[in-house]
């Protein structure tokens, strides 16, 4: 049975069975029973944290499946890949649970403004690299999110026509990511590709060329394929039987006697831009939109140049439907802030991650990319260290990885600074793309789930470092997840299914309180928020609507 005390109250939360959790809170001599999902049973304590009777009671992982995600075998069989004997992980042994009482965040000022008072200058870290020669200079760029909070309209995130204007807006002139490019591995492979009401299919027509058709007969409109597909030769209508060569050519008209003058006007499909970066391949619908490389930006590509996403070997995907607009997806993925009230467990073992970093650079966003990981720094509890201890757990850290990575990619190791094999940043790319950086193997994704804006798709992908020049296994089949379902349920995410649990559990309830909430504005912070803040300015000018909302400075 599983049981943990509370970081902060100390108050002890221990499964009881079939779902529900005891809280004794000995300091006050209260106790009560609740379900996991918040549900009050008995007892003198009538309320406890709803994310901690999740992560005690709720839907659990199979037995040895709840491990760190990052430390997963890259494939099933990877005997071959990572050897026995690359040094005890972190969390092998159970770490001493840290307690300690609610403290204000009292801040500090810096050159560049307000940050957490655990907040460590990122060019303490990167001076006192032991290669610094291999510290890519985009690691020293700091841009944060200029301005102070800003209030945003609620309106957004729910009303129809906001996602009716999206379409339009946003989904037909953007770049986005549709697939990875080994989805669809072989000549005449494809993946159809849905957002909003639009459909794509995305085919391999050549060894490194791919297109992106229009999902629809140029005949009666009926969709051409429902489903992912592979070796096809043709798209063949089932309706009437017109035919189009995978390049998107006109193959046949049935009948074409009986339609005089038409083949000139169906000679072939309609298709999407298509765009390569690391692996993935991106659409954007409109034929006058900039190149890929440009809307990505030179510092996201910079960024990832080293890390050679395109050899990740995809070792899950897995996709859930949310009970929330794809806008409050995304913004629960551009900040830390929220790690204190929704993942308190997080806190036991280490800090509340107040005092990560954030940068914007147009349509990327970048956060905690210079990290010291578990420094212990919890300044929402008043626990503070030195700067002198954050870089010895930074370099334990980076020899960690070493170790560890030395079984995957061999003396590739070797190419990375302690900057870089920390890294572990959360990031974005507008509208919805989340590639984590470094090694943490992440990528989350958001889409309107058709024309419902109350509802999103979340699709979470991990892709784990492979060695050069080894063939890759096929990518791992999408698993698909109804909205009632758990993570857990895809116990190939492991520990980060728990995870995402608590993060899903705070959606509905933010789409149901968008809806009731006066005044009708939110709120976003000036640097922990300011992701947030950069994807609304980027959104507003796509959508062509004015400003970001009231600035108060």
């Amino acid at each position: 049975m599983r049981q943990e005390p509370h970081p902060i109250s100390g108050a002890l939360y221990e499964e009881v069975g079939d779902g529900v959790v005891r809280v004794l809170d000995q300091t006050g001599g209260k106790s009560g029973l609740f379900r996991w999902d918040g549900t009050w049973l008995e007892g003198n304590l009538t309320y406890a944290d709803p994310h901690m009777l999740l992560y005690i009671g709720g839907p659990n992982l199979p037995e040895g499946k709840d491990i760190f995600w990052g430390f997963l075998p890259p494939a099933e069989d990877a005997s071959t890949v990572v050897p026995a004997g690359v040094g005890s992980m972190p969390g092998d042994q159970m770490p001493q649970r840290i307690v300690a009482k609610y403290k204000r965040d009292p801040g500090l000022k810096t050159d560049q403004g307000m940050r957490s008072a655990a907040h460590v200058d990122q060019d303490f870290l990167l001076d006192n690299d032991r290669r610094p020669d291999l510290v890519p200079a985009v690691f020293r760029l700091q841009s944060p999110m200029p301005g102070g909070p800003v209030r945003i309209d609620t309106a957004r995130f729910f009303e129809k026509k906001y996602h009716d204007l999206e379409v339009e807006k946003l989904w037909k002139r953007t770049w986005q990511m549709a697939c990875r490019e080994d989805d669809i591995p072989n000549i005449g492979d494809f993946h159809v590709y849905e957002i909003a009401h639009l459909s794509f299919l995305i085919v391999r027509t050549g060894e490194h060329e791919f297109k992106a058709h229009y999902n629809a007969c140029l005949h009666r409109g009926r969709l051409l394929r429902e489903h992912d597909g592979a070796r096809a030769r043709e798209f063949r209508c089932p309706y009437h039987g017109w035919s189009w060569n995978i390049d998107g050519t006109l193959k046949e008209i049935t009948t074409e006697w009986d339609f005089p003058g038409v083949r000139e006007h169906v000679c072939t499909l309609p298709s999407a831009q298509v765009g390569r970066w690391g692996g993935f391949i991106f659409i954007n619908p409109d034929p006058d939109a900039m190149s890929l490389e440009e809307f990505l930006g030179p510092v996201m590509l910079q960024h990832y140049a080293k890390y050679k996403m395109e050899n990740r070997y995809k070792q899950a995907h897995v996709t859930r439907v949310i009970g929330a607009n794809w806008k409050v997806g995304t913004e629960a993925f551009l900040e830390s802030y929220h790690v204190i009230a929704t993942h308190p467990q997080v806190m036991l073992t280490g800090g509340d991650l107040a005092e990560c970093r954030y940068d914007v650079f147009g349509n990327f966003g970048r956060a905690a990319h210079v990290s010291a990981g578990r420094s212990g720094a919890s300044p929402q509890r008043g626990l503070f260290v030195t700067p002198e201890h954050v870089l010895a757990t930074y370099r334990q850290s980076a020899d960690f990885q070493r170790a560890y990575l030395r079984g995957i990619i061999g003396d590739e190791v070797e190419q990375f600074s302690d900057a870089e094999l920390n890294d572990s940043s959360f990031n974005h790319v507008f509208p919805n793309l989340h590639p984590w950086s470094g090694w943490s193997r992440i990528v989350f994704r958001f889409r309107p789930n058709g024309d419902n804006p109350d509802e999103c798709i979340q699709d979470v992908m991990l892709l784990a470092p492979w060695p050069e020049g080894k063939p890759k296994p096929p990518p791992r089949p999408i698993r698909h997840l109804k909205m009632n379902e758990s993570w857990t349920d895809a116990p190939e995410l492991a520990s980060l299914a728990r995870i995402l649990d608590q993060d899903v559990l705070n959606m509905p309830k933010l789409q149901a309180g968008l809806k009731t909430k006066q005044p009708s504005y939110v709120w976003y912070s000036a640097y922990q928020e300011g992701k947030i803040r950069n994807f609304h300015r980027n959104y507003d000018r796509a959508m062509g609507l004015e400003g970001v909302g009231d600035s108060q400075e």
